[in-house]
Parts: structure tokens; C-alpha cells; sequence
């Protein structure tokens, strides 16, 4: 499916997909989408506080 959606992008002119991917997920998506050409190009910081 994702590689279909990639392909459909490509014939639609567009050079670039991007996706955001929490490091954390625990399913394997980082795996996933780095298996398929899929590189890291940022690292999102989050700070929380309980309160």
C-alpha cells in the first residue's frame, strides 16, 4: 500500500513525500518507512511537565 501511494505521488509530479513518525512507535514504523528509502531529516524535541 505504501508503495502504491508512492508511485500514484510520483505520476501526480510530485518529488518528495514527508512524514513525520514518533521514535518511540513501538510497531516498527521507523523500520518500515526507512526499508522503503525513507530518510531522517529532523528530530522534533518535546518537553512535557505533569502538573
Amino acid at each position: 500500500m505504501l508503495l502504491f501511494r508512492m508511485r500514484h505521488l510520483q505520476a501526480a509530479g510530485m518529488d518528495m513525500a514527508k512524514l513525520s513518525v514518533d521514535f518511540y512507535n513501538p510497531n516498527g514504523a521507523l523500520q518500515l518507512y526507512e526499508s522503503v528509502g525513507f530518510y531522517k531529516l529532523y528530530t522534533w524535541i518535546s518537553y512535557v511537565k505533569d502538573v
